[in-house]
């Protein structure tokens, strides 16, 4: 690409709908936007990736861009699809569409179908997929119905909000996720450990685990109990996905001759099968992956041609449009629409220079009448039909996204993807865990209205976990396909290292019998688990980092990027006991030392100002109650065990203790004399290194 089509804006991913939770505190927006943009640039380039481990004919893409790496002005386009669920209709022709609106609705299904819809002689019958309490709803939309004693619908949520993000959301507030949920379903009922992952918590902050399954974001059925729409659940409905999509999307394929490289809208679902993108029959995947391959391509036949080098627009998301409401009849004729509320997203949204992107950019809509009006949802007719289920308004209106490119040539074209020789299968990196969370997330089976539960696993995200550097002997679990490892027998265990020659990981222990559906596949399926130790030495550069796994007696591959999250190792003041992740052993010193940042344990303390490491600077003696009494309020302290010392400005631990190391403010942990840690303000950083 010439310098002229380069724009010297820097880039940065905005979140969905440009969508700021945190409006009222610029320090967690700023940490909440510098995470978000770092997720969309790894997804991004695991997707840029194509497969090197496992297939053949998926190259690296030659016309889709990071728009990090590359910022153009671009042009827009945008593809559209109908929110309900268009694998119902492919599978089950003979049904009536109050029968196809009722499984849409509930799960049940009224039959099997092939679990191999590219090859169906290969394939066998399978309960209805993909798994999960709201996996049929597979169109990146998913709703959940309020239903009266009577049974009458009186509010449908629909959401196509990405479960990536909730989960960032999560890492910066647990308890901003938690309003979010009361007052979007309005259910100031629900409460903290109702959102939490039972028995694992952060490592980093002590926090508990978000489970993107819990009760109040799970199935179609809402009360005042349980069930709610918040965000996306059904396995493939997630934006890492979405972006892979879109990526392989962009090879060109050939079509019936090795010249000819354009496939017609009516072919979209056998390009899908030939790139082995998505879903068939699906009505997103097919049209999403063959219009960003026909923008590539240009309708071009051949390479050289004029094309597009495309992207995904900024925000990426996938997002609902407003219905169309001509069929809609209201017993008192007041316009449907004025019962459609856009709870979050918007109508319209401008681009960063202030272009105004196409259509609508609704995240969770609610269709809900008022009470005073004295009808519910039941009473309202669409084409003479009483609305019976909440699908009969999915089917009025339609999902978006949003493409961007530039001026390019076609690529050359491939032949459908296919599966190389066991010489030139390589171990694939997938996913990376602290080994509690996958230990927790594997374990928990969801159920599933076709009685065919699968692991909570399968709900996880692409988002790394972070490990602070000095941290020793981490406990985590690396997923891979396509490994050769045997149970038991070291003498087959495969090489993981990273790309930072600090960063050491050594395997201790492998289970080939993990079956989930990794995060954006529509069925679970086997994977090898491997259990490592991990060391992040100090020197290690803060950042992503890639994954490497080779099988033994084969060279080396290509890593997985973004899978591990390096930080400086960061106490925050608002957080009781921080484990570091650094291990004290008997005999080897460790040295602490204050690097940069500033909190507060009391804003009314020190005119407001905040103070270092060394705490409040007129000395407050710590009452008892507080991490270390006697010592300055505000200052660090450390524990190992059951020691307690004064870590302040820096120290060196003290001899012969051995566990774990944390650190916290010196402040009134357990809320003892009034607001404890809530009222807290910044953070400080830390290095720590072995003498």
């Amino acid at each position: 690409m010439s310098t002229s089509n380069k724009n010297s804006k820097s880039f940065t991913f905005r979140t969905p709908a440009g969508i700021q939770d945190f409006n009222g505190n610029p320090q967690k927006q700023a940490a909440l936007n510098a995470l978000w943009n770092a997720n969309l640039n790894g997804f991004t380039e695991q997707g840029m990736l194509g497969n090197p481990w496992n297939a053949t004919n998926a190259p690296v893409p030659t016309n889709y861009y990071n728009p990090i790496q590359e910022n153009p002005t671009p042009l827009y386009g945008f593809v559209r699809w109908s929110a309900f669920p268009g694998r119902l209709a492919y599978n089950y022709p003979s049904a009536t569409q109050a029968q196809l609106n009722q499984m849409a609705d509930t799960g049940q299904m009224i039959g099997q179908i092939n679990d191999s819809p590219c090859t169906p002689s290969t394939g066998s019958n399978a309960p209805y997929y993909p798994y999960g309490p709201r996996g049929w709803q597979d169109e990146y939309c998913e709703w959940a119905v309020t239903r009266n004693e009577n049974g009458d619908i009186t509010r449908i949520d629909f959401t196509c909000e990405n479960p990536e993000y909730w989960n960032s959301l999560w890492l910066i507030d647990p308890s901003m996720v938690l309003q979010l949920y009361q007052s979007i379903l309005n259910k100031p009922q629900i409460k903290l450990e109702d959102l939490s992952l039972p028995g694992v918590v952060d490592p980093i902050t002590g926090a508990p685990i978000y489970n993107p399954l819990n009760k109040w974001n799970s199935g179609t059925v809402s009360s005042r109990t349980q069930g709610g729409a918040i965000h996306l659940t059904s396995t493939p409905n997630t934006l890492q996905t979405e972006i892979g999509l879109a990526t392989a999307a962009s090879v060109q394929r050939t079509n019936g001759s090795p010249d000819d490289t354009f496939w017609p809208s009516t072919q979209y679902n056998n390009l899908l099968c030939d790139a082995q993108f998505g879903q068939k029959f699906r009505n997103s995947d097919p049209n999403i992956g063959g219009t960003v391959n026909s923008l590539v391509n240009s309708n071009g036949n051949a390479p050289g041609s004029s094309g597009l080098v495309a992207s995904l627009a900024n925000p990426p998301g996938l997002y609902i449009q407003m219905p169309d409401f001509t069929t809609y009849v209201t017993p008192d004729g007041t316009p449907a629409s004025n019962f459609w509320n856009i709870t979050r997203g918007s109508l319209t949204l401008y681009d960063e220079n202030g272009v105004q992107l196409p259509n609508n950019f609704i995240l969770h809509a609610v269709f809900e009448v008022p009470s005073d009006l004295g009808y519910t949802v039941s009473q309202i007719q669409i084409g003479g039909v009483n609305i019976e289920y909440g699908s009969q308004v999915a089917d009025t209106f339609l999902m978006q996204i949003v493409a961007m490119g530039f001026a390019g040539t076609v690529p050359q074209g491939y032949p459908p993807v296919g599966s190389p020789s066991p010489a030139n299968t390589f171990a694939q990196p997938l996913q990376l865990f602290y080994e509690d969370y996958f230990t927790a997330m594997y374990k928990t089976l969801v159920p599933n209205p076709v009685n065919n539960p699968i692991s909570l696993l399968s709900n996880s995200t692409f988002i790394p976990p972070t490990v602070f550097q000095s941290a020793t002997a981490v406990k985590m679990v690396l997923t891979c396909g396509t490994c050769t490892a045997v149970p038991g027998d070291e003498s087959t265990y495969p090489t993981v290292h990273f790309d930072d020659p600090a960063i050491n990981a050594v395997v201790t222990k492998v289970d080939n019998t993990i079956n989930y559906a990794v995060p954006g596949n529509s069925l679970p399926s086997g994977s090898t688990a491997l259990y490592l130790l991990v060391d992040v030495g100090p020197t290690a550069a803060a950042g992503r980092h890639s994954v490497y796994v080779t099988n033994k007696g084969q060279a080396q591959s290509v890593p997985m990027p973004a899978l591990l999250q390096v930080s400086p190792v960061i106490i925050q003041s608002t957080v009781s006991w921080q484990n570091t992740g650094v291990i004290v052993e008997p005999g080897v010193a460790v040295n602490i030392a204050y690097v940069k940042g500033m909190w507060t344990a009391n804003p009314q303390d020190n005119d407001g100002e905040l103070y270092d490491a060394s705490g409040v600077p007129s000395f407050i003696v710590a009452p008892e109650g507080y991490a270390m009494p006697g010592q300055n309020e505000g200052a660090l302290v450390g524990r190992v065990g059951g020691t307690v010392f004064m870590v302040g400005m820096g120290c060196t631990v003290p001899n012969n203790l051995s566990g774990p190391l944390e650190l916290v403010i010196n402040d009134d942990l357990n809320g003892i004399y009034g607001a404890g840690l809530t009222d807290n303000i910044g953070n400080i950083q830390v290095s720590i290194t072995y003498l």
